[in-house]
């Protein structure tokens, strides 16, 4: 009983947090165009912020087996908010970088202790499964709600959104540690004591070989192309409505409302159908398929509203999906012993595709603002076929 209410007051508290977590991103194309930046600035901001999430995660995952987890997703939620400090008050491109990096030292920390705190806390396979994806559930729907508040109160100012942003992030950091339960006699102890080289983030990076394997590099290629094409489509898109459509914060907010009840569907059926009656191993391919076909479609309705939105809610109602898949079939090769290191290496290779995809999208706009679409759709054509060498090698291990 008591892990029941540990989850629930952890997943209420989440809720808080992915919601504010998303309020700035609708606001940020009106803040590039109002604050005169350069275009490229929409991808190279997020570049920024997954730069050093993804040199920073595997630091936070080797900490997460000397530190009890709240601990880490308190003072990391905290130095998030001053990271969104510094970005709000940006009136230039260095500012908007420096904000950014800051902010994802911290970021970093926030996702990989939410993934163990969820498997950590879930004393078997079936309650992970299940816990994990309501946590992704929340993250994306929370996501997708924030963008609308967020695209709504950038209706009355960039700062009003910024400033309520940042106190719900601090009372979230607050509720998080009086709610959430020690987690140290739940996990795997390590064997000797922490030590700085246990904890650089290079050396924590590279210890990586420890506990790969030719299935989870291949499941981490999935990760890492998933994300690469999610951030080049999602930056091109939410800067397209302004920059091309001259459409206000608020469509980007409606589009995201839309999105976080569909997904919320989705991911309450179709996941958890498929986690429970299926082997997602061999499953997953149809959803890697769901996802490339809107963004293979959408080429084609550039100039039509409502077409060209119906294929982003599709996409990302199935993107809802694919993360919670995914992330299952990475524990579910962890070792206990390695479970923290294989979450945070498995958020490195998120912000790898971030970084990737957001940078390439904003580098690329400028020659043509199709050309960042034709780039997610390619990336994503290219995942099919990782999900198709990886079915095919799954059914000989088998």
């Amino acid at each position: 009983m008591r892990k029941t209410k540990t989850h629930f007051a952890f997943f209420c508290v989440l809720t808080l947090f992915c919601i504010s977590a998303g309020m700035a991103h609708p606001i940020t194309p009106t803040m590039i165009v109002e604050r005169s930046l350069d275009s490229s600035i929409f991808g190279v901001a997020m570049a920024a912020v997954q730069c050093t999430m993804f040199l920073f995660a595997p630091f936070w995952g080797k900490l997460c087996e000397y530190i009890p987890t709240r601990t880490i997703i308190t003072v990391c939620v905290f130095g998030y908010s001053i990271g969104q400090i510094i970005f709000g008050s940006a009136y230039s491109e260095a500012m908007v970088i420096g904000g950014r990096m800051f902010a994802g030292v911290f970021t970093s920390g926030v996702y990989t202790a939410f993934s163990n705190y969820t498997i950590n806390t879930s004393p078997d396979a079936v309650l992970r499964g299940k816990n994990l994806t309501i946590y992704l559930t929340i993250s994306s729907v929370g996501d997708a709600v924030g963008y609308f508040v967020g695209g709504m109160l950038g209706l009355i100012s960039i700062e009003t959104t910024f400033t309520v942003q940042v106190s719900l992030l601090i009372l979230a950091a607050i509720l998080f540690f009086i709610f959430c339960s020690d987690d140290t006699e739940m996990k795997a102890k390590p064997t000797e004591k922490l030590r700085f080289g246990n904890v650089n983030p290079f050396a924590a990076l590279l210890s990586a070989k420890d506990f790969l394997t030719p299935m989870l590099i291949l499941i981490f290629a999935l990760v890492a192309l998933g994300a690469m094409g999610q951030f080049a489509f999602e930056q091109v898109f939410n800067y397209y409505l302004k920059d091309q459509m001259g459409l206000s914060s608020a469509y980007n907010g409606i589009f995201k409302a839309i999105i976080a009840i569909v997904g919320l569907i989705a991911n309450s059926t179709i996941c958890m159908w498929m986690l429970k009656k299926t082997d997602i191993n061999r499953s997953f391919i149809w959803i890697v398929f769901g996802c490339t076909l809107p963004l293979g479609l959408i080429l084609f309705f550039e100039k039509w509203l409502i077409p060209f939105a119906a294929m982003d809610i599709l996409f990302f109602a199935v993107n809802t999906v694919r993360t919670p898949l995914l992330q299952n079939m990475a524990a579910g090769r962890a070792r206990p012993e390695t479970s923290n290191r294989v979450m945070g290496f498995y958020q490195s290779m998120t912000s790898l595709g971030a970084i990737t995809g957001s940078l390439f999208a904003g580098l690329i706009y400028d020659t043509n603002e199709k050309s960042p679409f034709y780039f997610a759709f390619l990336v994503f054509v290219l995942s099919c076929l990782i999900a198709m060498i990886y079915l095919s090698k799954y059914k000989k291990e088998k």
